[in-house]
């Protein structure tokens, strides 16, 4: 008996398709090869719409309308034509801190962490119907080549809303259809409960004791290269504190104030650029200079690339030279620390964080997001922060962007159950049904008693 295909099966459920559909859709892919999405839209016997449902059914993803979709054209400028053509990836807009990505295979991970290490942007992965995603790539390089006078690729059925920014384009999303969830987003309730939960102050700080020998922090999720890097450190000299994973390595950060950092790349938890990136873009870790490593990144243009995008102060390729790595480490300390902000104190962060709260409870969402982000550049390894951010944007109705910070907050913290259930609820608004489930599924662990805990199955057992 032949297997039905996961997206077959989806769409079967759904009632977008017959049983005779997909047995006819899975012949011509057994002769011709191709995707089942694709073969059931040429063949007539899908749906657009509910080719698209099923698979962000199936993915947990948003997925693409590229007949409705209006894209920019200088956004291919981040990916090149061949690279675009080859891996099924097109960029449908690029943003100051992010790119918006249609992929036909958008569970993708060595692409997306390409993307978003050439370009220093968190990448957003879309899942797009293969054969017209790859129609679409040809269509818009083809434009962009021709010079200036087109500056978008419009579908052949799209149109701008009234509300959409003409110069950002248009993205035309589907998300699954999940339940709507019975409760509601928490956060006037839980505001100051967090403070108390995420006490990040560390017992070690208030020692007295004063640490004379530089602090060396070593972050690999390879144990041999930790040891060969401890104790090639300890005989220079060095007090030598380790990490293997992301989470940890921001631990440790805080907690030690390192007077430098030799990080890897690849960590499980959070990738070593995104660690390298939160370092130098505070005010108060960024003249902590950091030597990063890695076995996947070769090449001297990836040297450059890692400096200017994340502000790297050297890059070294696995296997490294030991000597060399080591003389580095001595360079960049004798060179001394960078300029440190005078403001970039715990007090100052913590009075920034204060400030930013009071005036979120006063109803002042502009000034307390501009308070918030103040406190993020002196501490941007603060739960308290990134949550009290997260609140103000959705205050503000900017879900996204609020996803976004609750999401940086069980980075720090990963068993905090207000920033869990607020993410449970608003993936569910907004149709992601595998991310829901997740965080129901996190949430559920970290319940506080077991009213909430029952509330909190309740929801998992409406979606699954």
């Amino acid at each position: 008996m032949r297997k039905k295909n996961p997206i077959g099966k989806v769409l079967l459920e759904k009632k977008a398709i017959d049983s005779r559909a997909l047995s006819q859709a899975l012949e011509h892919q057994s002769t011709n090869g191709g995707r089942l999405a694709s073969n059931l839209l040429e063949m007539g016997l899908a749906a657009e719409d509910d080719v698209l449902l099923a698979l962000s059914d199936q993915l947990g993803l948003p997925a693409v309308d590229l007949s409705r979709t209006i894209i920019p054209l200088a956004a291919l400028d981040v990916v090149p034509a061949d690279v675009a053509q080859q891996t099924g990836i097109l960029p449908l807009r690029v943003e100051s801190d992010r790119i918006l990505l249609a992929m036909a295979n958008p569970q993708d991970d060595q692409t997306k962490d390409e993307v978003q290490f050439v370009t220093g942007k968190r990448v957003e992965p879309y899942v797009a119907v293969e054969a017209r995603l790859r129609n679409v790539i040809k269509q818009c390089y083809a434009l962009r080549q021709r010079g200036q006078e087109k500056r978008f690729f419009f579908g052949e059925r799209a149109v701008f809303p009234d509300d959409q920014e003409n110069e950002q384009g248009y993205v035309a999303m589907f998300s699954s259809s999940v339940p709507e969830p019975d409760i509601e987003v928490e956060t006037e309730q839980v505001m100051a409960s967090i403070e108390i939960a995420v006490d990040e102050r560390d017992p070690a700080d208030e020692s007295g004791e004063v640490v004379t020998t530089p602090v060396i922090l070593v972050v690999d999720d390879e144990p041999d290269i930790v040891r060969l890097l401890q104790k090639a450190l300890v005989a220079e000299g060095f007090q030598v504190v380790t990490a293997g994973r992301g989470l940890e390595a921001l631990q440790a950060v805080k907690r030690h104030a390192p007077a430098l950092v030799v990080l890897d790349a690849m960590l499980p938890e959070i990738h070593g650029f995104e660690i390298c990136r939160k370092i130098k873009s505070s005010r108060k870790f960024s003249h902590i200079p950091v030597i990063m490593i890695s076995a996947v990144y070769r090449g001297w243009r990836y040297a450059e690339d890692v400096k200017a995008a994340y502000g790297a102060d050297d890059y070294f390729e696995k296997p490294f030279r030991l000597v060399p790595l080591i003389r580095r480490v001595r360079e960049l300390l004798n060179a001394g620390p960078g300029h440190v902000d005078n403001d970039s104190n715990p007090q100052a962060a913590g009075d920034a964080y204060r400030r930013g709260v009071g005036l979120y409870k006063a109803g002042h969402h502009d000034e307390a997001e501009a308070a918030l982000r103040e406190a993020l550049l002196l501490d941007p390894f603060s739960a308290n922060i990134h949550y009290a951010l997260a609140n103000v944007m959705l205050a503000k109705q900017n879900v996204y962007e609020a996803i976004k910070e609750y999401e940086q907050t069980i980075e720090l913290k990963p068993n905090l159950f207000a920033p869990l259930r607020n993410l449970a609820v608003l993936y569910q608004k907004k149709g992601f049904r595998h991310r829901a489930v997740e965080m129901w599924e996190r949430a559920l662990v970290c319940s506080p008693d077991e009213k909430t805990r029952q509330e909190v199955r309740q929801q998992l057992l409406k979606l699954l």
